[in-house]
């Protein structure tokens, strides 16, 4: 979410006629198919729609070359670049005509831009992708958005994000200054995330994202630190243990995140993902749907084509648990399972 984070917010839930971004139904399948023999990856003889199917080079660059098939530091950081580069629209800005943000790859194109400091940490995930475009023929935009979709479902229990093809060439660099910071005050936070046109419930699904996320520029003497104890899953731990503010080493709690936990303005909808496993389930419909919007905020989203289909499948936590009760994120991940499951749909990916 923030310029002090390597995993950060994205944006919002079902999309809507706001900030740029038509209605669209949702396209979420299981990608795994007769002709990948079942292990959840589709190949580009999976792809029917054939505008899709150069993407699939990009995908395999960036699960294979960059992610190395895991939720590593390069994942974090990639989705943590999918908000910085989307989250600096602006609904008041469009309104006047300015110079606007949007989910369009600038922080691949202006060396300038990833210098900023509220961008600072994420200068190695910029030098990875910026080859990407010219070598694939394909816009910044998509390959940066593709890389945030990708690195969502790389973390384990990661849902399904529908996918987007299609964005022009950047027509300005963002603008600077519309980057929440985690030292804000609350009502601060929700009304530049209503100009970007998120609801609290929204913002609340997505700040979830820092289940992933290691904190290393908001205090030095706690940097690699994690936001919740299970950093390479993605679940809903994060949420409890941040309201209960537990003491866990080697734990960081962002000061926006414990306000977000008790705030009048905040406290019912992020109450929604203090829960168990079925709470875990619909936390990650509603990020899908928030990481969507976000990945085509000021676009005309009737230019994109829908290439979910590329897509690998995602590792339901629901599959790699121990039993079938108790617990925070109920209950905890069985590492063999989750291995396995890890071999079955990245095994091309992984290094």
């Amino acid at each position: 979410m923030y310029s002090t984070v390597i995993c950060s917010l994205t944006l919002a839930s079902v999309l809507s006629s706001v900030a740029g971004v038509a209605t669209l139904d949702k396209r979420q399948t299981t990608n795994a198919t007769a002709s990948d023999g079942g292990s959840g990856i589709p190949t580009i003889n999976d792809v029917t729609n054939p505008v899709c199917k150069p993407f699939v080079a990009v995908r395999d660059a960036i699960m294979g070359d960059i992610f190395q098939g895991r939720c590593n530091d390069n994942a974090r950081a990639a989705i943590r670049l999918s908000f910085h580069d989307a989250g600096t629209f602006s609904l008041s800005r469009e309104a006047a005509g300015l110079d606007n943000g949007g989910a369009d790859g600038s922080l691949l194109v202006d060396p300038n831009e990833i210098n900023r400091s509220e961008n600072n940490g994420m200068q190695t995930i910029v030098s990875l992708l910026k080859p990407l475009p010219e070598k694939f023929d394909v816009s910044p935009g998509d390959v940066l958005h593709l890389a945030g979709t990708l690195a969502v479902i790389a973390c384990p229990g990661g849902p399904l994000v529908n996918t987007f093809v299609g964005r022009p060439a950047v027509k300005n660099d963002n603008p600077t200054g519309l980057i929440p910071d985690t030292h804000d005050t609350v009502s601060n936070i929700v009304n530049r995330f209503s100009d970007m046109g998120i609801t609290v419930r929204e913002a609340m699904a997505l700040i979830g994202s820092h289940t992933c996320a290691r904190q290393r520029f908001v205090d030095l003497a706690f940097a690699n630190d994690t936001f919740d104890t299970t950093p390479e899953i993605w679940d809903i731990r994060f949420y409890a243990e941040t309201k209960r503010n537990d003491s866990d080493p080697g734990v960081f709690r962002l000061p926006s995140d414990l306000a977000f936990s008790h705030s009048s303005l905040t406290q019912d909808d992020y109450n929604r993902f203090v829960g168990s496993l079925s709470t875990q389930e619909d936390w990650a419909r509603e990020y899908a749907d928030a990481h969507e919007k976000m990945s085509m905020l000021g676009q005309d989203v009737s230019a994109l084509t829908d290439c979910t289909e590329i897509m690998p499948e995602a590792i339901h936590l629901r599959d790699i648990t121990v039993t079938s009760s108790g617990g925070a994120v109920d209950p905890a991940v069985d590492p063999a399972k989750l291995e396995a499951e890890i071999q079955r749909t990245r095994s091309i990916w992984l290094q």
